[in-house]
């Protein structure tokens, strides 16, 4: 990863060990994902039939249970459309 194209300030880049280089970078990268994901997000909003509340969308705790049950409901209706 560039640093500067990272948007991370070139002043401090000598300064910097190696562990808090990797730790810039991890940041950088956590921040220019959760960028393309506003963006993504913001583009395809006016096409969802049915609002995604921001806290599911930006990734907060998981229900491994209601993630299976909405696979399966799903799964389901493509099974039922195949078999006619």
């Amino acid at each position: 990863m560039n640093y500067i194209a990272a948007g991370l300030d070139p002043a401090r880049f000598w300064d910097l060990t190696p562990r808090m280089l990797d730790i810039e970078f991890r940041g950088a990268n956590a921040r220019m994902r959760r960028e393309r994901e506003l963006v993504w997000f913001g583009a395809m909003m006016p096409h969802f039939k049915k609002p995604i509340p921001l806290d599911r969308f930006v990734g907060g705790p998981v229900d491994d249970r209601d993630r299976v049950k909405r696979f399966h409901s799903v799964w389901d209706k493509i099974d039922k459309a195949l078999r006619g």
